[in-house]
């Protein structure tokens, strides 16, 4: 058995090894114990602060609790695995791959993985594109968890906690809120949380875009009458179903300018010449779609749409100044892929455990086995395997720490014993829980989804398989853009179970025209605010992804097709252009908030760390591609180089803020 290195155990080493500890009933810990061996050094007040974040690390990551005992006047410490470990549980073939398939569908690597490896744990298989390609159904949304308030928000609904932030409103308003939180959901692509508002005395939606800064957690006020549990029965789908009828639409009044916003012709309520009326309930997202259209429309009323747009412009060029400024790239180094960071220590410890598991589960794995499912190097997972080896009862014998191949760990093999307690398969903790039943309830909100039943089965034996959490399955909602289907877009789901050709006027950026296209259809994606139909292009004669807001007109012929090798998609939902060498290559500035945005275009290159964000090569079909990204992320991504594509992004960014100057 190898011997521990001088400097002593990793966080990630003492919170494994506190977590075996703690879960073995016989062994009790004191206060001033665990205070020492998390941090021996330190002072009094810091080993108190390294056992609070103990404590919350325990319940968040891994869905546990830390029981307190009184024992002759001392108090002692464990953890309770009653509900721990995961309850015999058979899942078919089918319910297995519908579970493989919904967690695929988060755009965020690091959450669909965890999403992945959760499925295989609690299913037993791993699955691969053949088992999953049968249940792609018609309709298919794409997640995202790219707001920085999401899992600690998500995190206040599994605690049931009380949450205090500021908040700013539609109309510019800001003011403190205190909620208790009750369910979080994603609606058009955008996150949405409600609860009880002690500052307003009844429920309250609220989108977490707009949260100012941090939310924190805190107490409910008992003058208020403390905290309010969530209703029976409560759903946050439900509520993000119902937010339009308690949010009635407006009307936008918006002068085009030219041909490049005639996808809005498609929706107007209203036309008189170049003015055109639209509906919308939700003034951020409708900003937000408007801004993309920079100097090519006006939005005449309502002036606080308006003046929203503007905001949403003059971010996003002042976001350019910045970067010519202060972000010189003739000196930073990039890599083919993205540089993870440092990797928190609960994911170290969750990584660990799923490890141990998989490896005893299946008696012996290899080092090339193991580095392919957590996407790390050889050498990395035998520095894991390292770690895993010096685990065990802290401060115990060699008969009480976790054997790995017997202190061999140059062997491609690799076996582990004498890890009874954390070997056994576990329930989804929190974070794993949202990453699969998220990407489940997605399904369940889309109408007439093939496998119904199937999904249903498979979402009645997961709610069984969460750590201490009753209800979390309704406390997780959707609401997708389909569910307020228009006349076309019911038309084309139809063609696309029916299988029927359809004939679509489609309007391309890049030509500055529209022209009209026969198309097999396969599927339809939602992305965000954004839908995409996936099909046959006959005029291509390949499979290419069209934007539905710019099919200006569709219809079904009389014709059908079969299905064959052509229409074949690939499970990964690809929904951006696929460049080539030829394209245009642009360096850009991401925030780390977007990141998810740009790396479904598939940089080339990315820097290290860079402030709050990152550094990227990406290459697009045309210049004329990046302003209306930029405009519709408002200052979250910057163009870096080359001048000439800064240069025509600025002069699009000033002309569209010079149409909203007075005379204009």
């Amino acid at each position: 058995m190898s011997t521990k290195q001088s400097e002593g155990p990793t966080r990630a080493e003492r919170l494994t090894s506190l977590i075996y500890a703690l879960a073995t009933n016989e062994r009790q810990w004191t206060s001033e114990r665990i205070g020492k061996y998390l941090n021996p050094e330190g002072t009094e007040e810091a080993r108190q602060k390294a056992i609070e974040r103990a404590k919350d690390e325990i319940r968040n990551e891994f869905g546990l609790r830390l029981l307190a005992e009184d024992h002759g006047g001392v108090v002692h410490y464990r953890i309770d695995t009653t509900d721990w470990y995961l309850p015999a549980i058979e899942f078919s073939a089918a319910e297995s791959a519908l579970i493989a398939l919904a967690s695929s569908l988060w755009k965020d690597s690091k959450l669909q993985s965890l999403a992945l490896n959760a499925t295989s744990r609690i299913t037993g298989e791993t699955h691969t594109e053949a088992d999953i390609a049968p249940y792609l159904g018609t309709y298919l949304p794409r997640l995202s968890m790219d707001d920085p308030n999401f899992k600690d928000c998500a995190l206040a609904v599994f605690n049931r906690k009380t949450v205090h932030f500021s908040y700013r409103a539609a109309n510019g308003q800001k003011s403190r809120r205190i909620l208790d939180v009750w369910g979080i959901g994603q609606r058009f692509g955008y996150w949405y949380f409600t609860g009880w508002d002690h500052t307003r005395a009844d429920t309250r939606v609220f989108r977490l875009s707009r949260v100012v800064g941090k939310i924190t957690l805190g107490n409910a006020p008992k003058t208020g009458g403390g905290y309010r549990k969530r209703p029976a029965g409560f759903s946050m789908s439900q509520v993000l179903q119902d937010f339009d009828l308690h949010n009635p639409a407006h009307l936008a009044t918006i002068e085009l300018h030219g041909q490049a916003a005639m996808p809005l012709q498609a929706r107007a309520l209203e036309r008189d010449g170049d003015t055109i009326t639209l509906a919308y309930a939700d003034l951020e997202a409708q900003a937000t779609e408007l801004a993309s259209y920079g100097p090519n429309l006006k939005v005449l009323s309502p002036l606080e749409l308006a003046a929203r747009v503007r905001e949403l412009l003059a971010a996003a060029r002042q976001a350019q100044e910045q970067a010519i400024t202060g972000l010189g790239s003739g000196t930073v180094k990039y890599h083919p892929t993205r540089a993870a960071g440092r990797t928190s220590t609960a994911s170290q410890v969750m990584r660990n455990i799923d490890m141990i598991q998989y490896v005893v589960a299946h008696g012996v794995a290899t080092v090339d086995e193991l580095a392919q499912r957590y996407g790390m190097t050889a050498a990395k997972v035998r520095q894991e395997l390292s770690l895993i080896m010096m685990c065990g009862v802290p401060g115990g014998q060699h008969d009480e720490l976790i054997n790995v191949n017997d202190g061999d760990l140059d062997s491609e093999s690799v076996s582990i014993s004498n890890a009874a307690l954390l070997a056994e398969p576990q329930k989804l903790a929190p974070m794993e829980a949202v990453a699969v039943l998220g990407g489940l309830n997605a399904l369940a909100s889309i109408p007439d989804f093939e496998h119904r039943s199937t999904l249903d089965s498979a979402l009645g034996k997961i709610n069984d398989a969460v750590a201490r959490y009753e209800g979390w399955n309704g406390a997780l909602g959707f609401a997708l853009s389909q569910v307020q289907e228009q006349d076309s877009d019911m038309m084309l789901a139809t063609a696309i179970r029916e299988h029927r050709v359809v004939e679509i006027d489609y309007y391309s950026p890049k030509a500055g025209s529209h022209q009209l296209r026969l198309v097999e259809p396969v599927r339809i994606f939602e992305d965000g605010d954004l839908r995409y139909l996936r099909g046959y292009c006959r005029t291509r004669q390949q499979l290419l992804t069209f934007r539905l807001d710019r099919i200006l007109q569709a219809r079904a012929t009389e014709e059908s097709f079969e299905p064959t090798a052509r229409h074949r998609d690939d499970t990964r939902i690809e929904l951006r252009y696929n460049a080539s060498e030829a394209d245009v290559e642009v360096e850009l500035y991401l925030h780390q908030d977007v990141l998810p945005v740009i790396e479904a275009y598939k940089p080339i290159a990315w820097s290290s760390k860079v402030g709050s964000g990152y550094l990227a090569k990406v290459r697009f079909s045309h210049h004329s591609v990046l302003a209306p990204l930029l405009a519709r992320h408002a200052g979250r991504i910057a163009v870096v180089a080359p001048q000439s594509t800064a240069d025509q992004v600025n002069l699009w960014l000033d002309s569209a803020m010079q149409v909203y100057e007075d005379g204009a």
